[in-house]
């Protein structure tokens, strides 16, 4: 091992012995470099060594020569600065070398690390930023979908089943289950609902059976003024000896007043309420003397079940309100229709008809509470049906071809009436 020396004279402006009062020599070996360069590596984690052209270099206590030789035989084309860095290859893989001139020594301290290692910290980190915001976006969008089902999707179905119940659909049911709090506040508003819609029902129920129980009474009373016509029909035409009109006439009272009055059973077949209706419209042909009917009815239709008067008020307007304030002949058309969840029956007359305003102002007073300008017996058809039938059973009004009214029955076909306890069918 070589030793490095070194003079110090005194004054240092000295340019020779005989100008010095002293000279100083410091000797000290290589092997101490070589002991400075492992401490200068072990904080670093490079391998650094001393290097002079001409000289061979001084290595650490663990230095590659190798690598060194290979690194110096490529820094030797090019002069090295008093400081500066370089990038080479060396068996294809890229280092960055430092070095700096020790102005004392006159040699250069030079340092390699692979470029890699240099960059892999920052490598690291950007990887693990991506995957933090990968793992954070995977968190949103898990957080978003949960909060979406457990929340969102139970709030939307409470909404729709408070909007349905204020729309008037008592049935409205939640049928989601969201398996958290929501489901406690479901399971009551199912319950709410259920409640709500037994006690419309019973309160609904209550109203059609008073209605019913008006109905009956009115059924009870013999019509006076109607009565009163057809008995003076009677004595006008056994004066003028017409035997045929005599008997007509009161057969078809007899029938109507045979079927009105009898109040102990609501429900009757279709057929039956035909045969009455041509009773009446029999009775008042016969008094005006300008009434012409017919009527078209599937025969799959007549052994139909239906409540009691469901179809009798409705010509009996016709002819009171349309037929009989016209000029000229009247005439009224039943017919009827099936599909396969409905039933339908027309009405239809020739007589003034309504206005668009009267229409309108007619089809609003159904959905009220009953009053004069309706009457019981309309109220009653259209209420009675959607009682009895359910959701789609309604009376509905509109304009007849011929310039009259057309009011149309439709009842569910597939929800049939049931008798009621004590009563006979008949």
């Amino acid at each position: 091992m070589g030793t490095f020396i070194r003079e110090i004279t005194e004054p240092a402006n000295a340019k020779s012995v005989r100008q010095a009062n002293a000279v100083f020599e410091v000797r000290f070996p290589v092997q101490n470099i070589s002991d400075l360069l492992d401490i200068y590596k072990k904080d670093k984690q490079s391998d650094p060594f001393l290097y002079a052209p001409g000289y061979s270099p001084i290595y650490n206590s663990t230095s590659s020569k190798a690598m060194v030789e290979q690194l110096l035989h490529q820094l030797g084309d090019v002069p090295l600065g008093d400081i500066e860095q370089r990038e080479i290859v060396i068996g294809g893989q890229e280092y960055l070398v430092s070095s700096v001139k020790s102005s004392q020594l006159g040699w250069y301290l030079i340092d390699y690390v692979p470029v890699q290692k240099i960059l892999s910290p920052i490598t690291k980190s950007s990887k693990l930023f991506y995957i933090s915001m990968g793992m954070l976006l995977a968190l949103s969008v898990l957080g978003s979908f949960l909060l979406y089902r457990h929340v969102q999707i139970p709030l939307v179905q409470v909404i729709r089943g408070v909007q349905k119940m204020k729309r008037g659909d008592l049935s409205a049911r939640i049928e989601y289950r969201s398996k958290n709090e929501f489901d406690y506040l479901i399971q009551h508003f199912n319950e709410m609902a259920g409640q709500i819609q037994v006690l419309v029902e019973d309160v609904y129920a209550e109203k059609i059976r008073s209605r019913e129980a008006t109905l009956k009474q009115l059924q009870s009373q013999i019509h006076p003024h109607f009565l009163y016509n057809s008995l003076f029909f009677i004595i006008n035409s056994a004066e003028m000896e017409d035997k045929e009109s005599v008997v007509a006439m009161a057969q078809n009272l007899a029938e109507f007043y045979r079927y009105t009055t009898r109040v102990e059973n609501q429900s009757v077949r279709l057929k039956d309420e035909l045969d009455m209706v041509r009773s009446y419209l029999n009775i008042q042909n016969l008094r005006m003397h300008r009434l012409s009917y017919e009527m078209e009815v599937p025969e799959s239709m007549l052994e139909e079940t239906v409540p009691r008067l469901i179809l009798q008020p409705l010509v009996e307007n016709a002819i009171v309100h349309g037929i009989e304030a016209r000029m000229g002949g009247g005439r009224i058309r039943i017919t009827g229709e099936q599909s396969e969840q409905w039933n339908r029956l027309v009405v239809e007359d020739n007589g003034k008809g309504l206005s668009d305003t009267e229409l309108e102002q007619l089809r609003a007073r159904l959905k009220q509470p009953m009053s004069e300008e309706i009457g019981c017996g309309t109220w009653n058809v259209h209420h009675r049906l959607y009682y009895e039938f359910g959701e789609g059973s309604e009376l509905t009004f509109q304009k007849a071809e011929s310039g009259g009214l057309q009011v149309m029955l439709t009842w569910n076909r597939n929800r049939q009436l049931l008798p009621e306890p004590g009563r006979e069918q008949g």
